[in-house]
């Protein structure tokens, strides 16, 4: 039986042409883009369905040639030795492609990925291997994936695809400096195909002449209305990996900076490396550096879009998205069409008028309705707004997609919660199991529990979820915390803070977080011990800064020691409203009024709550400012009419309206 089955498979070869490990140049010659990092650069994009799944059936050849043994794609030279005499595989082999074959059609891609790679580690055929590098790199199977691309190279390291989807492997295993190696050789290569010398890199357009010139003379004449992609649009490959490196250790990108340089200088004309550069020096937060040298770039290529895009972001993470709504305008004035331009338009609009950004996603999303990321932030921007009826069907059809399935169903408990559906929003945020919204999902369906007269339920889910999440146990701690806090449970509260820290002695933000109840219950002594342990762990925190100091200017005469403290949290965070409150109250405290006056105004201005109006107020009025303390008391009371901070200020004053 087994034999039959060889014998229909090696028929079906013959037949069809369709296996992977017949020869790949003509195909390559028509498609030479066909490299792992296109496909890298537009993954996370792409529709999360079953039916992305490749066929390892189809993805072949046209032509009628027999099995053997492959050469690269980017040589023209003769192929290796067959792995057996007469050019055809063995039983065995074919037995072995067989069975992934029929894995695949079956859908069992394990089985199809692990079968490849056997039969490339049994034969060493080049068609076998890059056909298990592609798999494991689609299957994102990381190890198998730089497996088979380091045998790949052995037999070809000039080969373009392969050097590529070791760079795409490297990354996803966070190993930046590793897949510029290959990144860099890829630049090299490029560069002597076209015969330009680096250091005199001719222009752009010049290079496309040359490679259209070249496609013309050396393409089969089927493919000759197929351009390649010119040296440019392949360096993408440096902007993805400067990308991909943005959470990345310092030492590692001092490393990257400067390799970058020197390959800007050697590249001079290469604007994706000034790119590269630019969002390496913003990673780093050093924003004056990442602007000019994106800048750079666009004056050297006005056109080249992902320059304009990175200007861009940095103006939005600056605030400044007046003046990026100004460039975007410009770039869609060119290109009206560009959709990531565009997109970019309608997360910029969301910042400033977020009906206008609706509006915008509403059409992206009507002429993209397979774009998945656009359809999410249209739930988004309609969850924010109110639009709950829009948001809830469409965050239901990403579900259905089974688009990031975690992050949906969190948005659709918060969206119940907002219909006032605490069952149903309880139900969601327990289907969140993994992601950023892992444990404010789950706590928020504890706190829900617990408004629902079910704190039993509550906490017993909390103490599950610290079992079964051991990475997330501190946390969990202090979302029980704020729980019981809400429920009055003051000692309560306490005793989980307690035995959180008892588990985790140098935890800052359990600390912070027990200190604030010491001193609800005047347990005064405690609370500094809390606040000078979390202190001495986190020196320059300039909330604990801030916190000490002022518990000192409003719990003591310590006054001097409480400005030292407060003076350090001013100088790391100068434009912090509770800050500069701090600064201002202890100045007061000092009697030096007419320097307190200045940092309480600023402290008001930013944010007028009560506290901060009474403070404002006591100093206007012991300065003799008394008509504009009350005018700011008066205003600030018909805002806050429940507010007892500042009634009681006045009639320490002996002050009225």
């Amino acid at each position: 039986m087994r034999h039959q089955l060889i014998a229909c498979f090696t028929l079906l070869f013959a037949l069809q042409s369709c296996s992977m490990l017949t020869d790949l140049k003509d195909q390559s010659k028509g498609n030479e883009d066909n490299n792992a990092l296109s496909n890298k650069q537009t993954s996370d994009s792409k529709n999360n369905t079953p039916d992305n799944s490749p066929s390892t059936s189809t993805d072949t050849s046209n032509s009628n040639k027999d099995l053997k043994v492959t050469n690269s794609p980017e040589t023209d030279e003769e192929p290796a030795t067959p792995a057996t005499a007469t050019g055809q595989f063995s039983s065995d082999i074919l037995y072995t492609l067989l069975t992934a074959e029929i894995a695949a059609s079956r859908q069992q891609y394990g089985i199809t990925l692990s079968q490849y790679t056997k039969a490339a580690d049994a034969t060493g055929d080049l068609g076998i291997i890059s056909r298990a590098a592609r798999l494991g790199q689609y299957f994102r199977d990381n190890n198998q994936t730089l497996k088979m691309g380091e045998l790949w190279l052995a037999q070809a390291p000039d080969d373009i695809e392969a050097n590529s989807i070791m760079v795409s492997a490297n990354l996803d295993m966070r190993q930046s400096l590793k897949a510029l190696d290959y990144a860099e050789h890829i630049l090299t290569l490029l560069y002597k195909d076209t015969q330009i010398e680096a250091k005199t890199a001719k222009s752009d357009s010049d290079d496309e002449q040359e490679k259209a010139q070249d496609l013309d003379e050396n393409q089969d004449s089927s493919y000759a209305h197929i351009r390649k992609p010119s040296i440019k649009q392949r360096a993408a490959i440096l902007e993805t990996i400067a990308n991909f490196s943005r959470t990345t250790d310092d030492d590692t990108l001092e490393k990257l900076i400067e390799r970058y340089h020197a390959l800007d200088k050697l590249y001079p004309t290469l604007t994706p490396i000034k790119v590269a550069l630019s969002v390496l020096y913003e990673s780093k937060k050093d924003t004056e550096k990442a602007f000019a040298i994106v800048r750079m770039g666009i004056e050297q290529d006005k056109d080249y879009q992902p320059a304009a895009r990175q200007e861009i972001n940095l103006l939005n993470a600056g605030g400044e998205y007046e003046q990026a709504l100004e460039k975007l305008k410009i770039q869609l004035d060119k290109t009206p069409n560009n959709a990531r331009m565009r997109l970019l338009y309608a997360r910029t609009l969301a910042q400033t008028d977020i009906d206008a950004a609706y509006k915008e996603f509403t059409l992206l999303s009507k002429s993209a309705p397979e774009n998945l990321d656009i359809k999410f932030s249209k739930a988004i921007i309609a969850l924010e707004i109110r639009e709950l009826e829009v948001a809830k069907q469409t965050l239901i059809e990403l579900l259905n997609s089974q688009y990031r399935p975690d992050t949906i169903n969190y948005y659709l408990g918060t969206l119940a919660e907002l219909q006032k559906d605490s069952p149903t929003a309880i139900n969601y945020y327990l289907k969140v199991k993994a992601g950023d919204d892992f444990v404010a999902a789950n706590s928020q369906a504890a706190r829900l529990m617990a408004t629902l007269n079910k704190l039993d339920d509550a906490k017993e889910h909390l103490k599950t979820l610290r079992d079964q999440s051991p990475n997330f146990r501190a946390q969990i701690f202090n979302a029980e915390a704020d729980i019981l806090n809400e429920q009055g449970m003051t000692e309560d509260t306490i005793k989980v803070l307690n035995d959180a820290i008892n588990e985790y002695p140098n935890n800052v933000s359990l600390l912070y977080k027990r200190s604030s109840f010491f001193e609800k219950t005047d347990r005064l002594t405690l609370m500094e011990a809390d606040l000078r342990q979390a202190l001495a762990l986190e020196p320059k925190n300039p909330a604990i800064l801030n916190a000490l100091g002022y518990f000192l200017t409003i719990r003591t005469d310590r006054f001097q020691e409480a400005l030292d403290l407060i003076q350090e949290a001013v100088n790391i965070r100068p434009e912090d409203a509770a800050i500069l409150d701090s600064m201002g109250w202890v100045l007061f405290k000092l009697g030096r009024i007419e320097e307190a006056i200045p940092y309480l105004r600023k402290a008001f201005e930013q944010f007028p709550d009560p506290e901060v109006a009474a403070h404002l107020g006591e100093a206007l009025w012991v300065n003799g400012q008394q008509q504009e303390a009350l005018k700011i008391w008066n205003t600030n009371l018909s805002e806050n009419p429940d507010d007892k901070i500042i009634p009681d200020t006045m009639r320490r004053l002996n002050a009225q309206l």
